[in-house]
């Protein structure tokens, strides 16, 4: 398994805090039945929910939807700025209520640390799957004849090499505070590539962008769900195929002396709650437990908040506004 992706930032507790950071993308899909908002005096207790906000758009619209219709069902929420790591302690120790996007492949260990402690529970999957890997935009096949397989990559380092790095190919990577294990499969693999670092994950994707806008090379570590598979049309590399025992035993994948060759395993992505939750806000719990989403319509609100910059709150919702089945849905949820 790959290491734990870490944040660097220490938790901070900020109520209805708007963020418009870089996102994973996901989408939402939403349980069964809600039809008129519930008074805010039929709620269970008038304290707020306080829902976790992380480092990229896909979560923000995840978790905004989610409390926006919780909003509307008479709830009072506060979205609470938490690093992806520390809001695990957070949920445990009842700081946090809900935190809706933990990937598999970064923060796994933490989350069952949560549930075996008995302060967090699992409120199941939020229903997409992730996939990580290195990306490129589509012209770079014409510079480099042997893409999408990774072993054409050291042939052509000098095409995606910068000033910097030169004559090594340049590849940008995670954010640091994410904890990316690109140096080891860089080395496991052989490849000729110089690992730089973003500030953020916004700052990876606007490079992106920029570089695609002026045809210009780009080799970069990136995750989907996210809006860029359907604003720029990314291509992904092949790497060898994601085994368990690819990042344990060195006799597992191309290089019979290094783990690590290989590219990385589709991943679920769950939503953490605290324990106390399903007895201090019962319908919400349900709620919560039942919500689930899809990529198409996060991409869809993440698109208006990266590309035409609406605030966060305002696209979730709009396109609450738009999809008055789906609160009817959740209605029925909370019951």
């Amino acid at each position: 398994m790959r290491p734990v992706r870490t944040a660097s930032k220490t938790l901070a507790l900020i109520g209805n805090v708007t963020m418009t950071l870089p996102w994973k993308s996901a989408v939402l899909l939403l349980p069964l039945a809600l039809a008129a908002p519930t008074p805010a005096s039929a709620v269970e207790s008038a304290d707020p929910i306080k829902l976790a906000v992380n480092e990229w758009t896909g979560q923000h619209v995840t978790t905004y939807l989610a409390g926006e219709a919780l909003k509307r069902l008479g709830y009072k929420v506060e979205y609470v700025t938490a690093g992806y790591l520390p809001q695990i302690q957070g949920v445990m120790d009842g700081d946090i209520t809900a935190t809706l996007e933990i990937w598999e492949h970064t923060i796994q260990d933490n989350f069952a640390k949560a549930i075996n402690s008995g302060k967090g529970e699992d409120l199941g999957d939020l229903g997409i799957k992730t996939i990580e890997g290195w990306i490129y935009p589509d012209y770079m096949e014409k510079e480099c004849p042997g893409l999408p397989d990774y072993k054409a990559l050291n042939d052509c380092a000098d095409k995606f090499a910068s000033a910097e790095t030169y004559p090594q190919g340049r590849m940008l990577d995670y954010p640091a505070d994410w904890g990316p294990d690109n140096d080891k499969r860089v080395a496991a693999l052989g490849l000729n590539y110089k690992l730089v670092s973003p500030g953020s994950d916004g700052a990876e994707v606007a490079e992106y962008k920029a570089a695609v806008a002026a045809k210009k090379p780009i080799l970069m570590m990136f995750y989907s769900p996210h809006w860029i598979f359907a604003a720029e049309h990314p291509k992904w590399v092949k790497l060898p195929e994601s085994t368990p025992e690819c990042y344990t035993d060195p006799k597992v994948g191309p290089n019979p002396e290094a783990t690590h060759d290989c590219g990385w395993p589709t991943g679920w992505v769950k939503k953490l709650g605290w324990v106390g939750m399903k007895d201090k806000w019962p319908a919400a719990y349900k709620f919560l437990k039942s919500f689930s989403i899809t990529t198409d319509a996060q991409n869809e609100i993440a698109l208006k908040v990266d590309q035409d910059q609406v605030p966060v709150e305002k696209a979730v919702n709009a396109w609450l506004d738009a999809h008055p089945q789906e609160m009817a849905s959740w209605k029925q949820a909370a019951n």
